[in-house]
């Protein structure tokens, strides 16, 4: 499930949750209307006041503040009633107020005006469907704890340099102090190089799993649905659209497997370059996995997305070098 998919899910449970505050309201007020009838009119009548004051307000606009005075006023004295009529019954001052399970938000998932964001109840609950998410998906154990070095090559400089385990170790701090250093990082992006079966796919999921222990709520692709989003926002799919504006605009995003998705005429290219224009331009985090090297991501993307991938101001490379842990593995019955 991706998070569009939870976010929508999540946006469902909250318009039942609503319907399930109205429904208690309702019947605590059918409860208190039935042992105290004047409770039930007190409510009319608090309706009513406002209903007046609104009408008023559009007929004479010259004396809103006076006609606000008097319905406050008179809102407190009913008030005041209310609350001495459900002492006398043994129920709480705010028995007949609306029901929400978090006041924050009133049980709409989001908080403030114009410009609004998502709640913490909201969050918190997004998060943990996103673990759900990974473990359907076989991710949630990818994690910088279960990251072995054993299992790399430890016998022959890969680089004139360095073994292949200590460029991955070093590739795994890199990784691991972007995660734990986030929102703060020394770079905006991170870009995870290499052939495959280097281990790239298992670093992406590390720096999820971190950032989801963190709190935050990061956003993990793999390129060919990072595509099927782009070609369907250009064949103007709402749908798709609204996902593409989710990728663009959401705070941390992770691509994995760069490269693998198809090439198609005004869309791969165009669309790529504005998911990551858009991304740096807004200061928004982005790592991105590929087994293309540098020639390889010129020739396919084009000069634009080369220099946004490659941006040294803004873009911190992590390569990975030396043979296939899955061959090696194979060959030695040891578990990558």
């Amino acid at each position: 499930m991706t998070r569009s998919d939870i976010i929508r899910s999540l946006h469902e449970e909250y318009a039942r949750m609503r319907e399930e505050n109205l429904r208690e309201h309702d019947r605590r007020m059918a409860e208190v209307s039935a042992k105290s009838p004047r409770l039930g009119e007190i409510a009319e009548q608090s309706r009513a006041l406002f209903m007046r004051q609104a009408r008023f307000i559009l007929a004479r606009p010259a004396d809103v503040e006076k006609m606000r005075e008097e319905t406050l006023s008179k809102a407190a004295q009913l008030r005041s009633e209310q609350e001495r009529l459900l002492a006398s019954l043994g129920l709480s001052a705010d028995y007949l107020d609306p029901v929400y399970h978090c006041a924050a938000c009133r049980d709409t998932g989001y908080v403030g005006e114009g410009v609004r964001s998502m709640c913490s109840c909201m969050e918190k609950r997004l998060i943990d469907r996103m673990y759900d998410s990974a473990r359907e998906r076989g991710t949630a154990e990818q994690r910088f704890e279960a990251f072995n070095k054993d299992i790399f090559p430890d016998d022959e400089l890969v680089d004139g340099v360095n073994t292949q385990r200590k460029i991955a170790l070093r590739a795994r701090r890199m990784c691991q102090q972007y995660a734990d250093d986030y929102p703060e990082t020394d770079t905006l992006n991170l870009l995870l190089t290499g052939n495959t079966g280097l281990g790239k796919t298992f670093l992406l999921h590390c720096i999820e799993n971190r950032l989801l222990d963190r709190g935050f709520s990061p956003i993990c692709v793999t390129a060919y649905r990072l595509f099927e989003t782009m070609r369907g926002t250009h064949f103007s799919d709402p749908e798709k659209r609204s996902e593409f504006t989710q990728l663009t605009e959401c705070d941390i995003l992770l691509i994995d497997d760069l490269g693998t998705e198809p090439v198609m005429q005004n869309i791969t290219r165009e669309y790529l370059f504005t998911l990551l224009n858009e991304r740096m331009t807004q200061r928004r985090h982005t790592v991105v996995a590929t087994n293309l090297g540098a020639r390889e991501l010129m020739e396919i993307y084009g000069e634009r997305v080369f220099s946004r991938l490659f941006d040294t101001s803004n873009v911190m490379p992590a390569q990975l070098k030396g043979r296939d842990l899955r061959m090696i593995a194979g060959r030695s019955g040891k578990k990558a």
